[in-house]
């Protein structure tokens, strides 16, 4: 797609600024400030928790999910060149901090990076290629659509981070996971409610219905983390960590 090849060379320049102070590809976090010591609470309690064998099942899901957060930082970081609007590039950090959370299980397992080497918009996997290809040709054409878009990828997360957590037996993997959905039901929040100031509204495609307006209808999850059974872990006030 011609419009989005434009943006490559000053995307990936612009990434540089993007990852600047926030975690290392490990998952470590900058030290100092409260939402730092709430993602050291995040880290401390994994290096904490047995190293695991995984099943084939687990590693496939561990692999898509990395590309899975790199294509919704890509698509964001892409539409945050496009329109002047805080929740792309906003979001666009915190997934890269997902992509991050997803590493340390990479690093932990001797798993392969599916992400290396790969540029913005460049992915291993022919369905998030053609995801990726699909929503920024849709998001170009209006800021609704744009935002369409934006809940489009965080529905499809939900979706794949409630399979995880459905079928792991895994402490570590469901630490890492249970963040990270919070994480994506705050972004579903931020995009369905500039949806909403703009007369526009959300039909779940991958969750149902049903989840997704409970989803809306709960507060913001922000600054807290929470443990591999969705109980809270730390707090770290208002605004910390995602």
């Amino acid at each position: 797609m011609r419009i989005v090849r434009r943006f490559f060379i000053v995307a990936c320049a612009g990434l540089l600024v993007l990852s600047a102070g926030i975690a290392d590809a490990q998952g470590r976090p900058p030290q100092g400030g409260g939402a730092s010591d709430c993602q050291q609470a995040l880290v401390d309690r994994f290096e904490s928790l047995d190293i695991n064998t995984l099943d084939e099942g687990t590693i496939a899901d561990i692999l898509l999910l990395r590309e899975e957060e790199k294509l919704a930082r890509d698509v964001y970081f892409t539409f945050s060149w496009w329109y002047d609007l805080p929740v792309f590039p906003n979001i666009a950090r915190s997934e890269q901090q997902h992509m991050n959370l997803v590493a340390m299980l990479l690093v932990r397992y001797g798993l392969p990076d599916p992400a290396e080497g790969k540029g913005i918009g460049e992915f291993t996997d022919p369905w998030v290629q053609g995801l990726f290809d699909d929503l920024t040709a849709s998001g170009a054409n209006s800021l609704v659509d744009a935002l369409l878009a934006g809940a489009t990828i965080e529905d499809v997360d939900i979706y794949h981070l409630d399979h995880i957590l459905h079928d792991s037996n895994y402490d570590d993997v469901n630490l890492i996971v249970q963040n990270m959905v919070a994480g994506s039901r705050n972004h579903m929040r931020a995009f369905v409610g500039a949806l909403d100031k703009r007369d526009e509204s959300y039909v779940a495609a991958y969750i149902s219905q049903e989840e997704l307006e409970e989803i809306l209808a709960s507060p913001m999850e922000t600054g807290v983390i929470y443990d591999e059974n969705g109980d809270v872990l730390a707090e770290c006030g208002r605004g910390g960590g995602r």
